[in-house]
């Protein structure tokens, strides 16, 4: 049996109950698109049609709206309004970064191996416009240990290394990275270090204070379950006036940047990522709803979703720990693991697993072949279900026997 207390089953039935999901489905793919919940939906319509009634004079509404969201995520991440940059994306906000700072031939980004795919390719532009020495830190599959990530950045930075790039929470696996010591590594060999947050926000606690580090990109529509197309940047107010203009409109001071009293980095009287964020016009609706989104989790909390994301997670581990052909590749350190459980399968020859999965048995979680087997990522939000992971066990174990015959008794 799930390990539950008297309850539980009922509160989370009732959280379940508040999303827009077909219950008719298994949805297991949070790590590239939460489900919304619909008062987040609700929310979003109404900013749609506050929008269209009047474009130019109720923006004012939905500008203070976003204030508003933003002041909400900026403490859902523990940091301050005014280092919060709203975008689209995680990808949009990497690139912010990279191609903002000022390079020169032969400076070096370290980043792992184990980076998100579009990030690469950003990593790989940057070696070939700026002349920049990408290299990487070789991450063991899974790792022992937080410190086995540490050791393998420690053992490729060098004193011409001026950034280090690492996933929050990888894509791949789900490993969580030890944030705090691996931006202390970087700040002592004299680098900045910026963390691809894509899968941090509404997985686990976020506590960008605490981590010291220099940029943070998170998206918001994965494990935070906001609209689609909202992400952020956090810029420590240390480092803020480095990241140049990626887009120059009206966000752009001809006069440079000020400060306030504090220090603090200004343009035209406003914080200095909020003109970095500034590319024209923008649909608003999405970043209005997602203080919506953040509400909900709030009321939840945060170290209640990630128990409950990891309770899912590791009855799905014993399951399929008990099958004798599904390997588990995610870390199972309770510091690195968190709510993607990633496995890799034997015996299903060239079968197109996550096809069939959701044409059969209406199961969505994503698969592919790789290593001679097949990789099934799967995502466990508050949204799911032991009996769903039962339901995708049972799928897996009837698909493996139609090809290979029942296993011997």
């Amino acid at each position: 049996m799930p390990p539950t207390a008297p309850g539980d089953d009922a509160y989370w039935n009732g959280v379940r109950a508040a999303f827009l999901h077909d219950p008719a489905q298994v949805y297991l793919n949070t790590g590239s698109f939460g489900v919304l919940p619909r008062s987040v939906y609700e929310t979003l319509v109404a900013a749609v049609r506050e929008r269209e009634l009047n474009p130019t004079r109720n923006r004012e509404g939905l500008v203070a709206g976003i204030r508003e969201a933003r002041g909400r995520l900026a403490q859902f991440v523990r940091a301050a309004p005014e280092d919060i940059a709203l975008l689209m994306n995680v990808t949009v906000a990497v690139n912010l970064v990279v191609n903002g700072l000022s390079w020169r031939p032969g400076d070096e980004i370290l980043a792992s191996d184990q980076e998100y795919g579009a990030i690469d390719n950003c990593l790989h532009e940057a070696g070939r416009r700026y002349g920049v020495t990408v290299r990487r830190a070789a991450i063991p599959i899974p790792p022992a240990c937080p410190e086995d990530v540490v050791r393998a950045f420690e053992a490729d930075i060098t004193p011409r290394t001026r950034l280090l790039v690492c996933s929050h929470i990888t894509t791949g696996t789900g490993l969580i990275a030890p944030a705090k010591a691996l931006a202390d590594l970087a700040h002592a060999h004299g680098a900045l270090i910026l963390f691809d947050g894509a899968h941090g926000p509404g997985m686990i606690p976020v506590d960008l204070g605490a981590y010291g580090c220099d940029f943070y990109a998170g998206n918001c529509h994965k494990w935070l379950c906001s609209p689609k197309g909202v992400g952020f940047l956090y810029a420590a107010p240390r480092v803020q006036e480095q990241v140049r203009h990626l887009v120059v409109g009206w966000g752009y001071s001809q006069d440079g940047p000020a400060a306030d009293a504090a220090g603090r980095p200004l343009i035209k009287g406003q914080p200095y990522l909020w003109g970095i964020e500034n590319w024209g016009t923008f649909s608003m609706p999405e970043f209005v709803a997602t203080g919506e989104a953040v509400r909900f989790q709030q009321e939840i909390g945060p170290d209640r979703i990630a128990a409950r994301g990891r309770q899912l997670a590791a009855h799905l581990r014993r399951r399929i720990a008990g099958l004798g052909w599904g390997q588990l590749i995610s870390p199972t350190h309770p510091d690195m693991t968190g709510s993607i459980s990633t496995f890799k399968l034997s015996g299903f020859g060239d079968m197109d697993l996550g096809a069939v999965l959701f044409d059969r048995y209406r199961i969505t979680a994503p698969a592919g072949q790789r290593d001679g087997g097949h990789r099934l990522r799967v995502s466990t939000h508050i949204y799911n279900t032991f009996a769903e992971l039962d339901r995708l066990v049972d799928a897996l174990a009837e698909l493996r026997a139609e090809r290979n015959g029942p296993c011997p008794s």
